[in-house]
């Protein structure tokens, strides 16, 4: 497969602002180079943007949800060029600390090993996914999926990656469990598709009601109760629905400090509660006796992991409904609108998933 010399590029030059370069697709030694077919925007890539990570260096490029097709190989990439991948965004040394431990951070590069958070002064500085051009490096992890899935659909791989592990792996779910999902986004809509994939009997989601487009979402991928917590009383709806509290709480609410209030209180005694969003470093100050009293197991879940990336590409084959979760779609040239688009600055109206595609 032939390489341009340069790679076009949309780079975070400082927060909110976004300026078009080319970057020099320099010989490398070990890994290989991705010809991008398309990249999703993320939360983690609007507070890039906005500069909420202050130890964030810039520049940078954006993009951490990638799919493309393998261009270059050198050692440390075991597939063929012309395969068609999924690149997980955390790249995992195998040697500091939280890699040893089995984590998903991995402390080689900061702020994060990951792409989409590693700067672009970092050789060879394709490291984000709004460029047509990724470097894999000998430690990326790499999932092949089929050309039957359009590259803006492959990029929900990534979300739904995260869903499994958050609302099947993590809690251990098992069947005929009852699941209550807090917040509609692309992963709390990730993770209702997974618990009901791995069994669970009853799933129930939760949003604002600008969120309106999302939970009637839910309603049509099988939600068995969707909550506008702004006009309804959840814990007074799930009663009235289920009859009992769930034995399993997922929060993928954003910056949203009274969600974990919310799990802690609405889970059953003895149930589970998975902490899946960040709360833009805002102090929590609560009494700890609610999980002593109800003997609560809570999880902190960051990323997906690769079983569940492996999940997630099959599922993309055989559910054709994952396609309407990728609500919008921009060429490379429109970043920075894409990048509004995803932070809900064009509206929240039908927004769920953003796909930036080449």
């Amino acid at each position: 497969m032939d390489m341009a010399s340069c790679a076009r590029a949309m780079v975070l030059v400082e927060p909110r602002q976004i300026a078009p370069t080319r970057i020099p697709t320099r010989d490398i030694d070990e890994g290989g180079w991705l010809a991008t077919e398309a990249t999703a925007l993320s939360g983690a890539d609007v507070q890039t943007w906005r500069g909420d990570l202050s130890e964030v260096r810039y520049p940078l490029i954006p993009g951490r949800q990638v799919v493309g097709r393998i261009a270059v190989t050198h050692p440390g990439i075991d597939v063929e060029v012309g395969s068609r991948v999924v690149v997980e965004p955390a790249i995992r040394c195998q040697n500091c600390p939280g890699c040893n431990l089995g984590l998903a951070t991995c402390s080689r590069r900061q702020p994060m090993n990951s792409y989409g958070l590693i700067s672009s002064v970092v050789p060879p500085g394709l490291w984000g996914g709004l460029a047509e051009y990724l470097y894999l490096d000998p430690a990326a992890n790499l999932h092949e999926i089929s050309d039957d899935v359009s590259a803006e659909m492959a990029t929900f791989a990534h979300p739904l990656a995260a869903g499994y592990t958050w609302a099947v792996e993590i809690p251990r779910l098992m069947a005929g469990d009852r699941v209550l999902i807090l917040g509609p986004g692309p992963r709390g809509l990730a993770c209702l598709l997974a618990a009901k994939a791995g069994g669970a009997s009853w799933v129930g989601i939760t949003g604002l009601s600008h969120d309106e487009d999302r939970l009637q979402m839910a309603q049509a991928l099988g939600a068995d109760l969707t909550v506008d917590i702004e006009v309804d009383d959840p814990a007074q709806a799930i009663a009235d629905d289920l009859g009992s509290r769930p034995d399993v709480v997922i929060d993928v609410t954003s910056h949203d400090p009274e969600a974990v209030f919310t799990a802690l209180d609405l889970v059953r005694s003895g149930g589970r509660v998975v902490l899946a969003s960040t709360k833009g470093n805002r102090a929590l100050h609560f009494f700890t006796d609610v999980i002593v009293t109800k003997q609560l197991s809570i999880n902190g879940a960051v990323g997906a992991s690769n079983s569940a990336y492996k999940w997630a590409c099959r599922q993309l084959e055989e559910d054709p409904r994952i396609d309407k979760l990728v609500s919008h779609q921009f060429p490379l040239s429109e970043a920075q609108r894409a990048m509004h688009a995803t932070a809900g600055l064009l509206g929240h109206d039908e927004l769920i998933s953003v796909a930036v595609t080449f």
